[in-house]
């Protein structure tokens, strides 16, 4: 293992990448397209299954409680007022609290080590969950699970850009939201067969986490044999496949850069103003994404269906929110662009919004109709976000550091999703549609005023001299302050 990792670091402190304007391109063409499509099918069947499902894993565990609260949790644990909104909202704390750091610390305590101790530590608290009794006990597991899965997915979508290039993570990215997406119509099938249980010393919402607990957990202590640390130590890539990876390595390099920890690049992120516009983009639309996956029982139940109806109705949901998200993610990997689908679907989100907020539309048809169209665009305004900033964003560490200060910023709308959707303002929920919607438009122009910016950033490198950019190139201009990186658009 060790001698694998040491090979690749040298690899690539060696600057193995000839520094004149153009060198990328002629690399790229020593690249046998027919054996890297069989290797991104090797990747792909390998690394995606078990990510998509710690990722589907991590949004039943953390949303289910959604479910448990139309089925008894609310009363049992005498939750009165917003007790229960205040539960859901010191999720995020912790969850926020610890992103930064276990993203940055990825590389030193191993992916198959760190992710596993993550899932396993969240597993153990669903299970306790079941045993919860009091207010104060809910409390402190939420800031748990919150620990916990904080680290989750900015972990995750640093280890996929380790294995792909930029141009094929969109798709790679959108498995992990379809897991998230459809872990509602999963996590509401599985809640209505839990629900139904009655014995065994427990009511069926004790059961819900116990049983969904066990799972992850079992799940989780599998990890380190499915998941490898890196490329060097993946066990089902051959000799061939490695050379060809180190090759993808060498056309990526601007992209993937020195691994080795270093301030400045901590420094670079932190100084680039174009990770503060996209990480407020992310906290826009996480506001949406939060307040629809924790509140859409509750919203469904408030329209007048029945516990077992409700649940039901969220599967549908869901499933075409995962279908619409994988569609335009592979159209946008394929044609390299991002924002040119995120503000068409932020707008179809918008007049689901709108239908919510008309006192006039009271059919329980229509009204689900307009949670189809909020889930539209929901899920690819995240995770469509999310990929423009790993694109955007080189070289290693400079990218790890934007990922989890995006997700640090972006899941705060944890703090303002879980008071918009308040009990006191069932059944029309007026507070959060309208909130939701003003986010949607914040959304929107953010996604515009990132276009614009890489847009005038991409034609002002294009117009550069030769001369110029090997000046740049001397003076140690790398990652995306490289004369031939360029911004996704």
């Amino acid at each position: 293992m060790s001698t694998a990792i040491d090979r690749t670091d040298s690899f690539k402190d060696e600057k193995y990448l000839d520094p004149t304007p153009g060198a990328v391109d002629a690399i790229a063409e020593e690249i046998d397209p027919v054996a890297e499509r069989k290797l991104l099918r090797k990747l792909d069947l390998h690394i995606a299954p078990v990510m998509c499902m710690i990722f589907l894993l991590a949004y039943i565990d953390r949303s289910n409680i959604g479910n448990a609260s139309t089925a008894g949790l609310i009363a049992d644990c005498g939750l009165v007022g917003n007790e229960y909104n205040t539960v859901v909202t010191l999720f995020y704390v912790t969850y926020v609290a610890f992103e930064v750091p276990l993203t940055v610390l990825l590389k030193k305590f191993r992916p198959s080590r760190l992710i596993t101790g993550l899932v396993v530590g969240w597993g153990i608290v669903i299970v306790c969950t079941g045993f919860a009794n009091s207010y104060a006990s809910l409390i402190v597991l939420r800031l748990l699970l919150g620990a916990f899965e904080s680290g989750l997915f900015p972990c995750l979508a640093l280890y996929l850009s380790s294995f792909y290039r930029r141009k094929e993570q969109a798709r790679r990215v959108a498995y992990l939201f379809v897991a998230s997406a459809l872990s509602g119509a999963f996590g509401g099938l599985l809640a209505y067969g839990i629900l139904r249980i009655d014995g065994g010393g427990r009511k069926p919402w004790q059961w819900l986490f116990i049983i969904e607990g066990i799972i992850t957990v079992v799940f989780g202590l599998s990890i380190p044999w499915l998941l490898p640390d890196d490329f060097e130590s993946a066990r089902y890539l051959t000799h061939a496949d490695k050379e060809l990876m180190r090759l993808r390595q060498r056309v990526e390099s601007i992209y993937v850069g020195n691994q080795h920890f270093e301030w400045s690049k901590v420094r670079a992120a932190y100084s680039d103003y174009k990770l503060w516009i996209n990480c407020f983009a992310q906290f826009g639309s996480n506001v949406l994404s939060f307040g629809f996956s924790t509140f859409l029982p509750n919203i469904i139940r408030a329209f007048g269906f029945d516990v077992v109806t409700t649940q039901v109705l969220t599967v549908p949901i869901y499933f075409w929110a995962a279908a619409v998200y994988i569609t335009a993610s592979i159209i946008s990997d394929k044609i390299g662009r991002r924002i040119i689908f995120m503000i068409p679907l932020a707008s179809v989100t918008l007049i689901g919004y709108i239908i919510l907020i008309i006192p006039s539309i009271t059919s329980q048809g229509v009204r689900v109709f307009a949670l189809l169209l909020q889930a539209t665009g929901i899920y690819s305004m995240v995770g469509l976000n999310i990929v423009l900033l790993t694109n955007s964003q080189a070289p290693y560490f400079k990218r790890a550091t934007a990922i989890g200060t995006q997700q640090m910023i972006g899941n705060c709308a944890g703090f303002v999703a879980g008071q918009i959707f308040l009990t006191t303002d069932a059944p029309r929920y007026y507070l959060g549609a309208k909130v939701s919607l003003a986010f949607t438009c914040f959304c929107m122009c953010l996604y515009l005023t990132q276009y614009l910016i890489f847009t005038r950033l991409n034609a002002k490198r294009e117009k550069m001299s030769t001369e110029e950019k090997e000046r740049l190139i001397a003076e140690g201009a790398d990652g995306d302050a490289h004369p031939d990186f360029r911004y996704p658009q």
